[in-house]
């Protein structure tokens, strides 16, 4: 039997998860802050670096659901309906109370803008959680192809799915978009939707889940290799950004396909070096989907406060965007899920088995969370 820790996992959603939200607090402060005052030119290359450095963290999103998708159905059969009802319930419908909730400020606009931008926000993902139309995307796919999957080799699906992906975001990355209606907004945004700008994390993930315990010994084996990996990889990315040769601030870049998988092996490396996750890494693996979904929110209303008092807190604006978001996001959604209706909205977290309170605990893939990235 297989078992049932999947302690990577956890580390890796967590981490994930508050990459996410470091560089939206960077983005968010640096932006704030620059309004009243400049900063040192060494600074602001230093946090622009490390915003491009963090863009891993959704690609590691979509690694998270196949991963999970390969390990749970490995010689399983897909009960269709089960598996998309609890996904449209707990993360589709909160999806959509956030494409309401995000368009509200387009009311002051007037009504016809808000449906709009309620619109737009809900079917072709125009704002930050779009990644939930990627990865039920990558639902109907999983459901679609597991068999072919199954059936042809690893090493044929990965380098044909990598070399998809590379011809699908050089076409964005290098090219200007033609004068036809709407190219400008498909090269600007609306290339970050359809799956084949995903596809290598996926088909990468959905064999390394399948072949959990081999990934495992591999990751013991081959340590140095992915340690020097994740340098190379990370010192390219910089490079072809600060260099001019690639300069789109977006995790939809060609090298970023390479860095985020890097990045992810050497987290997978140093979770098995673990003998359990701890308390704060469960906390933001458990509460992940909401801090995703809520995040910007309360930056929103964190940089309105911070303006109206005119004070300037430097540097430390972007620690206060950081870790305001995440605790008034954590806060909402157990609020929320006090009551029947709150994993609608939020999405669903059992609040009775927080792990908080078991710091002894030892999370499974089988019994964890509701959020997008997890297998019941």
């Amino acid at each position: 039997m297989r078992k049932k820790h999947v302690n990577e996992i956890f580390l890796l959603r967590s981490i994930a998860c508050l990459s996410i939200v470091l560089l939206h607090s960077i983005t968010w402060g640096t932006e704030h802050i620059r309004h009243l005052s400049k900063l040192p030119d060494g600074l602001l290359i230093v946090l622009d670096s490390l915003n491009v450095w963090l863009y891993y963290g959704t690609p590691a999103f979509i690694f998270i659901t196949a991963f999970i998708l390969g390990y749970s159905y490995k010689g399983r059969e897909i009960q269709i309906k089960p598996f998309f009802l609890k996904r449209i319930q707990f993360i589709l419908i909160p999806y959509l109370c956030m494409a309401v909730l995000y368009a509200l400020p387009y009311v002051l606009i007037s009504f016809e803008q808000f449906l709009i931008k309620v619109f737009l926000n809900s079917i072709i993902g125009d704002f930050h959680a779009y990644f939930v139309l990627i990865i039920f995307q990558f639902y109907v796919f999983f459901v679609l192809f597991k068999k072919w999957f199954d059936k042809h080799s690893p090493t044929f699906v990965i380098f044909g799915s990598l070399l998809i992906n590379i011809i699908y975001l050089s076409i964005f990355n290098f090219t200007s978009p033609p004068n036809i209606w709407f190219s400008e907004y498909i090269w600007e945004r609306y290339y970050w939707i359809p799956f084949p700008g995903w596809i290598f994390y996926f088909a990468v993930a959905y064999y390394f889940g399948s072949h959990y315990e081999t990934l495992s010994r591999s990751l013991r084996r081959y340590k140095f290799g992915i340690l020097v990996s994740s340098i190379i990889t990370s010192s390219l990315l910089l490079y072809l950004y600060h260099s001019g040769l690639l300069t789109i601030h977006s995790s939809k870049r060609v090298d970023i396909l390479f860095h985020t998988l890097t990045i992810v092996l050497l987290i997978f490396y140093f979770a098995t070096k673990l003998k359990s996750i701890p308390i704060a890494f469960m906390m933001i693996s458990k509460y992940s989907y909401g801090i995703y979904l809520l995040h910007t929110f309360y930056m929103a209303i964190l940089i309105l406060f911070l303006t109206l008092i005119s004070i300037n807190f430097g540097v430390l604006t972007i620690f206060i965007l950081f870790l305001g978001s995440i605790f008034a996001s954590i806060s909402t959604i157990y609020f929320f899920n006090l009551f029947s209706f709150g994993k609608y909205i939020v999405g669903k977290v059992d609040i009775n088995r927080d792990p908080i309170f078991q710091p002894n605990s030892n999370a499974t893939v089988q019994s964890h969370q509701n959020v997008p990235i997890r297998e019941k």
